[in-house]
């Protein structure tokens, strides 16, 4: 079983933004295997075990289409996408 990272793991990483991404052009899955590969490569401990996923922009056919996420922190309290606490649903 992986172990969970806490907040305070999380913010101790030796990355957390990729700009390379957007910089370099990158198709998701691309994206993606870059990430993972700097994990692997970058990250010690238990911030190896963090995994990257492709989050699709939503269909109206997908049956979780009028779904939203709801960010939350250790504590069980709404943290938000951009950590200011607001839950967006994304149009």
């Amino acid at each position: 079983m992986t172990p969970l990272l806490s907040t305070t793991q999380i913010l101790q990483l030796a990355k957390d933004t990729w700009p390379e991404c957007i910089l370099q052009h990158m198709q998701a899955d691309v994206c993606k295997e870059f990430i993972d590969s700097e994990i692997q490569t970058l990250f010690t401990g238990v911030d190896r075990y963090i995994q990257s996923y492709i989050k699709f922009k939503r269909d109206d056919t997908d049956p979780w289409y009028n779904t939203l996420d709801i960010v939350m922190d250790d504590n069980n309290l709404v943290v938000g996408s951009d950590g200011d606490g607001v839950v967006h649903y994304q149009l």
